[in-house]
């Protein structure tokens, strides 16, 4: 008599005894939990979160940035200070969650300071002076009864001022030309990919990065190749390092900007990795007559 197979989603065709699939079940929740654990411990924990369509969410986000790029600095400014409104608008709620009306304050703040990018550096020292304008105005007319008033004006800086920043300087970049924006987009890119692939199963804080860094220097290694302009092969490779080790960087300023490194701010998440480079990059690139020199 013919034996009848047992179903592989209990072990059979796949020659999976049953025990072996719980052990392996209770590995990865032994792992979720040293994660959970570690954001709980450390004040500028970088969290991966694995939760919702966040793959999908982080491809139409790179689709739609590439594409604004390739078209004008002004569809990238639009682009960014959309996604800089909404940090400001979580991280915001994060250090003022009884108040609805401050967090949309430090969302104003962050769109304000990052829509005149396209307009380059000049731009951005405008958009700065007006989120600290627009902050202390603010301030001014709805004085804290509770907390200092330093310690509040600290918390509205950082929920709006440092991702508009960062959003306006990628839009400033695409205004010096499709080169730098789509180099640097690549490069970040591929660094928080590698990050959150290998980053968000990894039960220690290590292996993500060092995944993220492998994932830039294939990608820096093709535009070494290609030399976009105006990069030269040895400038985009000096561009490429300060990128690298201002990527983790960024990630870590981001859990800086939060009461919490593990609180919810998915749209600032978007922009850590830009933190410090893309305004590192702007002033490279305006500062040096050709990148020749570097």
């Amino acid at each position: 008599m013919t034996a009848v197979p047992t179903p592989w989603h209990e072990g059979g065709d796949r020659g999976e005894h049953p025990g072996r699939r719980d052990r392996r079940r209770a590995s990865r929740r032994d792992q979720a939990q040293a994660r959970e654990m570690r954001w709980q411990r450390h004040r500028l924990a970088v969290p991966y979160r694995t939760d919702g369509p966040k793959v999908t969410f982080g491809v139409m986000w790179f689709i739609a940035v590439m594409v604004a790029a390739a078209s004008s600095a002004l569809a990238v400014a639009v682009l960014v200070a959309v996604g800089a409104g909404l940090a400001g608008l979580q991280i915001g709620n994060a250090w003022f969650p009884h108040s609805a009306s401050t967090r949309w304050w430090t969302a104003l703040a962050a769109f304000i300071a990052a829509i005149p990018g396209f307009l380059g550096p000049l731009g951005i020292l405008v958009g700065g002076g007006l989120t600290v304008a627009v902050l202390a105005v603010f301030l001014i007319a709805s004085p804290p009864s509770r907390r200092p008033t330093i310690e509040v004006f600290d918390s509205l800086l950082r929920s709006s001022l440092p991702v508009g920043v960062a959003a306006g300087s990628l839009a400033a970049l695409a205004e010096m030309g499709v080169g730098p924006a789509i180099s640097l987009i690549v490069l970040v890119s591929a660094y928080e990919t590698g990050d959150f692939l290998v980053g968000s199963g990894s039960s220690n804080a290590v292996e993500g990065p060092i995944s993220g860094l492998v994932s830039l220097g294939a990608v820096l290694f093709i535009l070494w190749l290609v030399a976009p302009s105006p990069f030269t092969p040895s400038s985009i490779v000096l561009f490429g390092a300060l990128a690298a080790v201002c990527s983790p960087l960024g990630q870590i300023l981001a859990s800086a900007l939060l009461p919490r490194g593990n609180t919810w701010a998915p749209a600032l998440r978007r922009f850590d990795s830009y933190l410090l480079v893309a305004p590192l990059w702007l002033i490279l690139l305006r500062s040096v007559p050709t990148t020749s020199a570097l």
